[in-house]
């Protein structure tokens, strides 16, 4: 599998940084970055050129991994000549205990359950088929990431990262089994790196590995690891900044340009990678910049420049195409942010937000919950349900399936019982001086709890929140271990981290979409059924237009999404039963990407046939004939929610 190409280039990388480190966890992640840093040039070198393509991607990764190993050679010859590395000798006195053995244990139970369900399971989430996916799929046809026509246009301004690392499996790979691997292995890099967190806030090796339990038994995370969603490599990224930042606090040599260099690529490949980072990413930004002027008076801006200097350019390619289409770096005005904003309005949506995590299938309590809720915005004189800072229609407590302990999906899923010990950890740290003076805990956990505040004081309430909260329940993991690891009564933390790790079990059978325990399980379920987990009654529409197409010999197909751009299924199909090369590309799109499809590569095109979308979710209405080019189409097959147009 040439797959294992990108993967051999970052055991490289590591092995290189570890020949002269001391802590192997750092070397991991530091690696990581840079891979990170690499996988991004050749994506946008390649584009550039519209080289995409299978030859070139494993060219330039086969070419890096006869490069990395020439170095790893030649370092490991100097290795030889020097004075041998006493890192084992610091390791052996290192205790391990049994418990620690059985909570790691665990660990690799519950990851490595969660990783074979990544590869059995295709992706499958509503994101997925919209636009994560999809897009991939366009970048691969096209040879290029170059913006295209298509009626969903965050499939175009979405920010890229994940993708990226999802088109290079993709390619390498031949198909899709490995794409939900970027968010599980998003989720071992952030268990080790809070580890490393919780190390440098004072927690001994129980108190680092109860940082790891508690990130990898978030519901939310646990969901999410299994899936083409991006929360959980964007709090990956963050996590790195965090750590740069306060190892570099922490550091007595002032190395400006390689510590400002970690923290400038953290910062862009998260901003890379997803929106909501510039949250995440400005209160630590905060941060730095006060250590700087503490520490270089005048000449804090050296590190501003390094760092703001590698952030643009690791997302400069991205915002020049946004910027070329939509006037702006950061795409089309999604509707998210706040209308109005204020210190009520800020108490509204910590409240609201929060709530998003206390329900549960009890629906009395839900029920008392929402009432309290409404009562406290009367008191605060906000509406409870203001579209000015509500996307979703109404405001309510999520319950039921959602919440705790049965089957979720990682839209929705609450944290009901790390949020209660986040609490818990909070007033006792607050109670105990000796936390509170130790080291720089109190700075971290001021900086954590303003990524909340800041998201809470931008962004619309929305139904959904819960998992764009992920980065912020893994950035305190780290606090909560070090808390755990300072009780008086261990018995009590042994306890918790042991219940987390039990009660995390049924999030990690019974994911609604991918299930392992079920009558309809992912090992039972045909791969192709499972593309339609969320909406099955679509898999025989999809289905029967893809099998008459065949039917066509068609193999040139433009799509009329409307406003349901549910897609990707469809590419899995075309491209699974039809042996010519197919090519997709949206219709008579009437948003700003239209102008597109004067470009020669999309205005040549000639449809065989079109697809379009009529569910009630697409506002489109049922008609007989399509007119495209001075053609038409005329309806050839027909289904309550798709019809087939051939001319």
């Amino acid at each position: 599998m040439f797959i294992i190409l990108p993967l051999i280039s970052l055991i490289v990388i590591y092995l290189i940084i570890n020949k002269n480190s001391t802590e192997w966890r750092e070397s991991l992640i530091l690696a990581t970055t840079y891979w990170g840093i690499l996988l991004t040039i050749i994506t946008e070198f390649l584009s550039l050129f519209k080289l995409i393509t299978f030859g070139w991607i494993l060219g330039a990764w086969g070419l890096i991994c006869i490069m990395l190993i020439y170095i790893l050679r030649l370092n490991t010859k100097k290795m030889q000549i020097s004075e041998p590395n006493n890192n084992a000798q610091v390791h052996n006195n290192i205790k391990i205990t049994n418990f620690i053995k059985l909570l790691l244990s665990g660990l690799g139970f519950v990851v490595a359950t969660i990783g074979l369900i990544a590869i059995i399971a295709p992706p499958n989430n509503w994101d997925s088929m919209d636009y994560h996916m999809s897009r991939v799929a366009y970048w691969i046809q096209n040879h290029s990431l170059a913006h295209y026509p298509t009626s969903y246009t965050p499939q175009l301004y979405q920010n890229p990262w994940s993708e990226f690392v999802i088109l290079h499996f993709q390619i390498l790979s031949g198909g899709d089994y490995f794409a939900n691997l970027v968010q599980w292995l998003s989720m071992i890099g952030c268990m080790i790196a809070v580890s490393l967190l919780a190390k440098l806030l004072g927690a001994n090796l129980q108190g680092q590995v109860f940082s790891a339990v508690v990130t990898a038994t978030i519901p939310m995370g646990i969901l999410q690891a299994s899936s083409t969603q991006n929360d959980y490599v964007v709090a990956f990224w963050v996590v790195c900044l965090a750590y740069y930042l306060l190892s570099t606090i922490q550091a007595e040599t002032n190395t400006i340009w390689t510590n400002s260099f970690k923290i400038g690529s953290s910062i862009g490949l998260a901003i890379l990678s997803k929106g909501t980072a510039y949250f995440y990413v400005f209160p630590f930004l905060i941060w730095f910049t006060i250590y700087q002027i503490k520490r270089l008076r005048w000449q804090a801006w050296k590190p501003a420049l390094i760092v703001g200097s590698i952030s643009l350019l690791l997302n400069i390619s991205h915002y020049l195409r946004n910027y070329n289409l939509f006037t702006s770096p950061l795409g089309e005005p999604g509707g998210y942010r706040n209308e109005v904003v204020g210190i009520n309005i800020l108490i509204s949506n910590i409240v609201r937000n929060i709530a998003l995590h206390i329900g549960t299938p009890i629906g009395l309590w839900n029920g008392i919950a929402n009432k309290l809720i409404q009562i406290l915005h009367i008191f605060i004189g906000v509406d409870v349900n203001d579209p000015r800072i509500t996307f979703s229609k109404t405001f309510f407590v999520p319950g039921g399936w959602s919440t705790i302990g049965i089957p979720g999906n990682e839209n929705g899923a609450g944290n009901v019982v790390h949020l209660g010990l986040i609490i818990i950890c909070i007033i006792i740290f607050i109670s105990r001086k000796s936390i509170r003076r130790q080291g720089y805990i109190f700075a971290y956990l001021i900086t954590t709890i303003s990524t909340f505040l800041i998201f809470c004081y931008l962004v619309k309430w929305q139904a959904w929140n819960s998992r764009l909260h992920l980065p912020f329940f893994i950035l305190i993991s780290p606090f909560v271990g070090v808390v755990l690891s300072k009780l008086k009564k261990q018995k009590i933390a042994i306890f918790i981290v042991t219940f987390l790790l039990l009660s995390s079990l049924p999030w990690v059978f019974f994911n609604r979409y991918r299930p392992i325990i079920d009558s309809n399980n992912i090992f039972q379920v045909s791969r192709i059924e499972q593309y339609f987990n969320t909406r099955p009654y679509l898999n025989t529409t999809y289905t029967g237009a893809v099998e008459f197409l065949n039917s066509k010999k068609c193999s040139n197909i433009g799509l009329s999404m409307g406003k349901d751009p549910w897609e990707y299924p469809l590419w899995v199909l075309l491209q699974q039963n039809n042996q010519k090369i197919v090519k997709i590309q949206h219709i008579n799109v009437t948003n700003i990407s239209a102008i597109l499809e004067k470009e020669d590569f999309y205005k040549d095109f000639e449809p065989c046939g079109i697809i379009s979308m009529e569910t009630k979710k697409s506002k489109q209405k049922k008609f007989q004939e399509i007119n495209f080019k001075g053609k038409t189409f005329i309806r050839a097959w027909d289904s309550p929610e798709m019809g087939v147009f051939i001319e």
